[in-house]
């Protein structure tokens, strides 16, 4: 499994605050969500990276719709 190095690590967390931040302003907090969560703290610990973090959202959001349809 790769590891994320330190400045790897700290790169991520500030385009995570940044993100977070911009979405705060409209009104949402991204932490409410589970798969937000979930998907951050892999990428965080180097688990997935952020192309394959967008590729588990995407394949979680298409399983819902189908679900809720």
């Amino acid at each position: 499994m790769p590891t994320a190095s330190p400045k790897a690590k700290t790169s991520h967390e500030v385009a995570f605050e940044i993100s977070e931040a911009s979405v705060r302003l409209e009104g949402i907090d991204p932490m409410q969500f589970p798969i937000y969560r979930e998907l951050k703290a892999r990428i965080l610990a180097g688990e997935i990276t952020s192309d394959q973090a967008t590729d588990i959202l995407f394949a979680h959001y298409a399983k819902t719709q189908s679900t809720a349809a």
